[in-house]
């Protein structure tokens, strides 16, 4: 069999277990496994060996990626060969052969954050010369809800309960909206008072009246539709840079001089070392409110993620500020 068709075999397998983004992020992974078999003339997986799955993982070193990913990488590559060899395709040792690097607990968590006093300088800005726009809309959503961008953009005017003050988060596949946790990450969340304003003049000053390819209706649009994965990504790096929403450079660039700058073109904002993704305002929202002594429980539950991962992967604060925070329920006894 072909490695291509191999791997959209396995891709397909999964798709009907899986996220749409998690299958993408397998598909990702192994076109750096189908580009080696095209650069090293392999035209059938039978002609895999234990040396090639060694060779795989050497190609994928390069150009050094993070260990994290490089360990996202081989876990999938090896799940893959174990799926192949189900059919009959390769040798079970192929996939015993693919062993990921072991990660000390501090390398397998990401550390971009955006912080509270960044979020409210960004909102504070937005709020004086961007107010209701679909950037204001999209931050004060990230940073007051926590929730995931695929939440975000899954929701439709119908799901925005201005009255009510709530979100109806639902899992749509079939129309390219569905939910990481799938069905299990259907709820609602509530909002405040000040965001459901913000939201209102949104809808019914700037946004554009505008359908996705299901004839669904949005909450945040562009001219074409539902807005996309990668223009929400673009947009936070855009706005999390410190001369958006400072006027200054904390990197000592010329801003004039620096590409990614706000004087040169918001095309490059990836490339300011302060810019992040828009997964760092989730980072930064839970550990905000966390800070702020909203329950464990009441976070995971709002923003749909086990207290296990939040303790892993988004809790932020020092030792020193839990035990802080714990002084305040003890000093009544």
């Amino acid at each position: 069999m072909e490695p291509q068709k191999s791997v959209q075999l396995y891709l397909d397998h999964e798709s009907s277990r899986k996220a749409h983004q998690t299958v993408q992020s397998y598909e990702y992974r192994l076109n750096h496994y189908l580009n080696w078999c095209e650069e090293n003339g392999i035209d059938d997986i039978s002609e895999l060996t234990k040396d090639s799955v060694r060779e795989i993982e050497e190609y994928r070193r390069e150009p050094d990626p993070a260990k994290p990913t490089l360990k996202s990488f081989i876990d999938t590559l090896r799940l893959y060969l174990r799926f192949i060899h189900q059919y009959g395709y390769v040798e079970s040792e192929l996939a015993e052969a693919a062993q990921s690097p072991d990660l000390r607990k501090k390398e397998n968590v990401r550390e971009d954050i955006v912080d509270s006093d960044d979020a409210h300088a960004i909102l504070e800005k937005l709020d004086r010369f961007k107010y209701a726009s679909r950037s204001h809309a999209l931050v004060i959503l990230l940073w007051r809800t926590g929730m995931r961008t695929g939440s975000i953009r899954s929701l439709d005017l119908a799901d925005v309960d201005l009255e009510e003050q709530h979100l109806n988060i639902n899992h749509r596949p079939e129309s390219d909206t569905p939910l990481k946790n799938q069905k299990d990450g259907e709820r609602y969340v509530a909002l405040s008072a000040e965001t459901c304003a913000v939201l209102r003049d949104y809808i019914e000053e700037n946004r554009i009246d505008a359908t996705d390819e299901s004839g669904r209706k949005p909450l945040l649009t562009t001219k074409v539709g539902r807005i996309a994965r990668n223009t929400i990504r673009k947009w936070s790096y855009r706005l999390t840079r410190p001369c958006w929403y400072s006027g200054e450079c904390p990197h000592g660039r010329e801003l004039s001089e620096c590409r990614a700058s706000v004087e040169r073109n918001d095309n490059y904002g990836y490339e300011c070392p302060s810019a992040v993704s828009a997964h760092a305002w989730r980072r930064g929202a839970i550990t905000h409110f966390l800070r702020e002594d909203m329950p464990e429980t009441v976070v995971s539950d709002r923003a749909n993620v086990s207290k296990d991962v939040i303790d892993r992967h988004y809790d932020k604060r020092t030792k020193k500020e839990k035990m802080e925070q714990r002084r305040g329920y003890i000093d009544s006894f």
